[in-house]
């Protein structure tokens, strides 16, 4: 797939225009129609002229998708977002979005504004990670955040002291999110909150109650505290006859990812993680990951507490590496079993280097693997897809361990398995439809294109050369 995304200015009005044109045309007829309809060229470039341009997508030769880039403050707007319909099916959108993404750095977040007489383009949106944060009929404003925190919680003190340092920022009205499955430390974290805005009562799970209110003992905000599991609807609040106000209270909704969005244009939402499938509530043998993503402009200046760490490496698709447990092989099947293991990546040495595989569709450059088939190991797909994208077979294979991965705008968490060889001799290497070259890698060295991902679980797994030698070894 011949597809390049370039950055324009207001010289490239026509350009856009061109495209978003027949683009909206081709949309159902709106009643107020659509601004882009009787946009005027001179317009269209005083848009493009406001400091950040656009993005225009060619497809085999021929410009078929465009947008507009607006910033406002601290969110990037993505203003007239059209591909041309015979072009459509191709992916061309998310390319497009994910190079909004790029050009979005610095901001908070990306925004578009659709119609509610088009829920098919509002489910579009909605599946590349956008939520709505506002309507103002007959619009609907969506909202993609770009910035997650990543704090580690490697026990239940911890995980109270991160709730105690973000309470030290609530203020009434604020609204906190909390997902993770059960046992890992909701409920832990809400305390901390609870104990950091010196609220009355001991804060326990609200599962049998549905919500608890926590007054103030200081004067400042109180705390509602929520389990929306068995809520239909966020809705379904306003018939709990709670005798404190959400607005002059702090609320912390657990399990209230995709039911507590409408609470508030704002919200913190906090995720939390953990790696092996252990059946004790917050227990301490089992370290927790707390993803703090914000959204909306209450949460624009946000002070990160300190214990903020940044993820092990990133991609610009806003992938994120979160951390990487070294364990036995044998552990693969006592991972959280609401984390999925699809991945599984071979790191092979090879002429003092790693091999790297180029994925044509990507355009990037990356670890031999892929996906787990069903029926298949992580170890088995491994060693086959190794053998697919290179042409040779794996050898000798060891375990080094399982990479934690955030993926993207979905923020879809995910564990990867990473094997790794030593390659003697030439590599037969024959290009295909995604993979159309391949190189050795010196570690630490510059390639255009190299995930980073990849390259930091590369280095990770010819690190543990160095872990496991005895110390009065010297290197060969």
């Amino acid at each position: 797939m011949s597809l390049e995304i370039r950055h324009v200015g207001p010289e490239g009005a026509e350009e856009v225009r061109a495209v978003v044109l027949p683009a909206f045309e081709a949309r159902p007829p709106l009643d107020p129609p659509a601004a882009a309809l009787s946009e005027s060229l001179t317009e269209l470039a005083a848009l493009l002229a406001n400091g950040a341009g656009g993005l225009v997508a060619r497809f085999e030769g021929e410009d078929v998708g465009a947008l507009v880039l607006d910033p406002k403050g601290t969110t990037m707007y993505l203003r007239r977002f059209g591909v041309l319909p015979k072009a459509q099916g191709h992916g061309i959108a998310k390319v497009l979005i994910d190079a909004a993404v790029d050009a979005a750095h610095g901001y908070d977040d990306l925004t578009v504004v659709t119609r509610e007489e088009l829920p098919r383009t509002r489910r579009f949106w909605e599946r590349q990670g956008f939520r709505e944060i506002r309507r103002a009929s007959p619009n609907v404003e969506l909202r993609r955040p770009l910035r997650t925190f990543l704090f580690d919680a490697p026990d239940a003190e911890s995980m109270r002291e991160i709730g105690r340092a973000l309470a030290g920022q609530l203020t009434a009205g604020d609204l906190v999110v909390l997902s993770g499955e059960l046992g890992a430390g909701k409920t832990t974290f809400t305390q901390g909150v609870g104990q950091g805005l010196e609220v009355r009562g001991d804060i326990t799970s609200p599962t049998f109650v549905i919500a608890r209110e926590h007054p103030s003992l200081v004067g400042g905000p109180g705390l509602v505290h929520v389990d929306a599991y068995r809520l239909g609807g966020i809705e379904e609040l306003d018939d709990l006859d709670l005798e404190t106000s959400l607005d002059d209270s702090v609320t912390v909704v657990e399990w209230g990812e995709g039911v507590a969005e409408g609470l508030a244009e704002s919200r913190l939402e906090v995720r939390i993680i953990r790696a092996l499938a252990d059946e004790e509530v917050d227990s301490d043998l089992d370290p927790r990951r707390v993803l703090m993503t914000p959204i909306g402009p209450r949460w624009y200046e946000m002070e990160v507490p300190s214990s903020q760490r940044p993820p092990l490496a990133e991609k610009l698709n806003e992938n994120l590496l979160l951390d990487f447990y070294r364990c036995p092989e044998s552990e693969l099947s006592e991972l959280d079993p609401s984390i999925p293991l699809p991945l599984s990546l071979m790191v092979a040495e090879h002429a003092g280097g790693v091999v790297m595989v180029h994925n044509s569709w990507r355009d990037e450059w990356e670890l031999p693997g892929g996906t787990i088939d069903e029926g298949e190991t992580a170890r088995e797909a491994a060693e086959r897809e190794f053998l697919e994208e290179t042409g040779v077979p794996a050898g000798d294979v060891e375990f080094v361990g399982v990479g934690t991965v955030q993926l993207g705008h979905e923020r879809r968490i995910e564990f990867v398995a990473v094997y790794r060889t030593v390659l003697d001799g030439e590599v037969d290497f024959v290009p295909n439809d995604e993979i159309d070259e391949l190189c050795t890698w010196q570690l630490g060295a510059e390639l255009p294109g190299l995930s980073g991902i990849d390259a930091h679980l590369a280095e990770l797994a010819v690190d543990r050369q160095a872990q496991d030698r005895p110390a009065t070894e010297e290197p060969a």
